[in-house]
């Protein structure tokens, strides 16, 4: 009997005390929340704030990137302008310097035509001369030693009657004809001007075919350096030219061709071999109108 009072007894206590620890345990658990809670809203209110701030400073750097990127576009539109119209003026003095070329090798070509043609008609007419003076049996007493030639008056050595000169023809006298070689280089030349390049190539490979011991020779060779220029085939135009430097190393038309040739490499963009034939042409011919205007391309190549 007292046992079992004993052992209820001990039970109560113990369900009271297993009750205070539930009770116990569950206020814990309550403050450990409500302080974790309040972390958590504390830890919000941060990340709030540091997001708030992180985006305005984005927003304000982002303006500021956006307006760099705006003064940047200008200036590189402003840059681009500059080499449009550096470009355009580059263009406007290859384009100028290649007419001067062109005009002083046409007026140069024009003047040894024209003392070629002299002297074929100058041939021509002494030709008739001594025909003429066999028929009148005149002749020319010609005295020179060593110094220049000079002619005495025509005598009239053996009259010859009337009569018997009525019964001589009288020998024809016709203008100089314009020898094929001539004719053919004009010809050439005319098809340059009209600016048929293909076929003025074509011309002048032909003319320096049948006839490659002309004087006008190193002049074909040159024009079809030009022609090609003209067509904007500069690499042909670089052998072409080369061709006039080796073939003909002692003719007129190598300043020019050195010339044109560094031009060529230009267009090419090999701006260093370009720059080396303007020195070359500089020290080789230093007093030539070809040196000072190699002396001013040069001044523009970077």
């Amino acid at each position: 009997m007292g046992i079992s009072i004993s052992i209820k007894h001990f039970g109560i206590k113990l369900g009271i005390l297993i009750g205070f620890l539930l009770l116990f345990t569950s206020c814990v658990t309550q403050k450990e929340f409500l302080y974790l809670n309040d972390q958590i809203v504390a830890l919000n209110k941060r990340v709030n704030s540091l997001q708030e701030t992180t985006e305005n400073k984005l927003d304000s750097k982002l303006v500021s990137i956006r307006e760099q990127q705006a003064k940047t576009d200008i200036e590189i539109d402003k840059i681009r302008e500059e080499m449009r119209n550096v470009s355009g003026r580059l263009d406007e003095n290859n384009h100028l310097v290649r007419h001067a070329i062109e005009r002083d090798t046409i007026a140069q070509d024009d003047m040894r035509a024209s003392v070629t043609d002299l002297k074929g008609r100058s041939s021509e007419l002494e030709t008739q001369v001594n025909r003429i003076n066999a028929y009148l049996g005149l002749e020319i007493d010609a005295r020179q030693e060593g110094q220049d030639l000079k002619k005495t008056p025509m005598v009239a050595q053996v009259p010859v009657p009337q009569a018997e000169a009525a019964k001589k023809p009288v020998p024809d006298i016709k203008q100089p004809e314009v020898s094929p070689e001539k004719r053919l280089y004009d010809l050439t030349l005319g098809l340059y001007r009209e600016e048929k390049y293909e076929e003025a190539i074509a011309g002048f490979k032909n003319f320096i075919k049948k006839f490659p011991r002309s004087e006008l020779a190193d002049n074909a060779q040159y024009w079809v350096g030009e022609s090609y220029m003209g067509l904007k085939q500069y690499e042909q135009a670089i052998l072409a030219f080369q061709s006039v430097i080796k073939k003909y190393p002692k003719g007129n038309k190598v300043p020019n061709a050195i010339l044109r040739q560094a031009l060529a490499f230009y267009e090419i963009k090999d701006k260093t071999s370009a720059r080396l034939l303007l020195k070359k042409l500089i020290k080789k011919y230093p007093k030539s109108s070809e040196a000072k205007i190699a002396k001013a391309k040069l001044r523009t190549i970077k």
